[in-house]
């Protein structure tokens, strides 16, 4: 896919991103195939879309909740999407502890082993158990709360290089790579002239 920034005439597109959710709503965008990691309900605002699954099958629906991990394809003729990316919630209170400590500070960076340690778990029961209880893993959950935080730092007039290795990103190719990904198109053609909008966290 072509790096290119969405056209003026497609705008405005904005982003929102708060507590436990991130929304986008604006023009249909020419998405590669991807894998999110958390659940995202697909809307078509306007007019149904074509959802394309990895084995090649294809639906068209007006909306559709795609789960964690799974490799599809949205694909729309030009009219407003609506993408609600949620994010799990965890009803052992182990795992809840280790969400909020993975979104709290990225300077932290908290590992695995010292999450399932503060749980008094070990590793592999609590990389299971976080699976388990939120749908994903634990890496891929704390690869989005990073992309949150590229999101949330940009917005604020931070450059992609800079706010990419604040969240633990290890290189910009590292970030645009995992960008791509999970969301199937770069940043550099998604963020610049988009609007995006932070509800502060309470």
């Amino acid at each position: 896919m072509q790096d290119v920034p969405l056209p003026e005439s497609c705008y405005p597109a904005t982003i929102w991103l708060g507590p436990g959710y991130a929304v986008y709503l604006g023009p249909s965008l020419r998405l590669d195939a991807h894998s999110g990691s958390v659940h995202c309900l697909a809307v078509g605002v306007d007019a149904p879309f074509t959802l394309r699954t990895a084995d090649g099958t294809e639906r068209v629906v007006r909306s559709a909740l795609i789960p964690p991990r799974t490799t599809h394809q949205v694909i729309a003729g030009g009219e407003r999407m609506l993408f609600f990316y949620i994010d799990p919630v965890a009803m052992d209170p182990r795992i809840d502890t280790a969400l909020k400590a993975i979104r709290a500070d990225f300077a932290v960076n908290p590992t695995a082993a010292e999450l399932a340690a503060a749980a008094h778990l070990s590793v592999s029961r609590f990389l299971h158990l976080f699976s388990a209880e939120t749908g994903t893993t634990f890496r891929r959950y704390r690869l989005w709360s990073r992309m949150a935080h590229v999101a949330r730092a940009v917005s604020g007039g931070a450059d992609f290089t800079t706010a990419a290795i604040e969240a633990g990103f290890a290189s910009p190719s590292h970030f645009s790579d995992t960008f791509h990904a999970m969301f199937g198109l770069t940043a550099s053609a998604l963020l610049p002239g988009t609007r995006v909008v932070v509800e502060m966290r309470k």
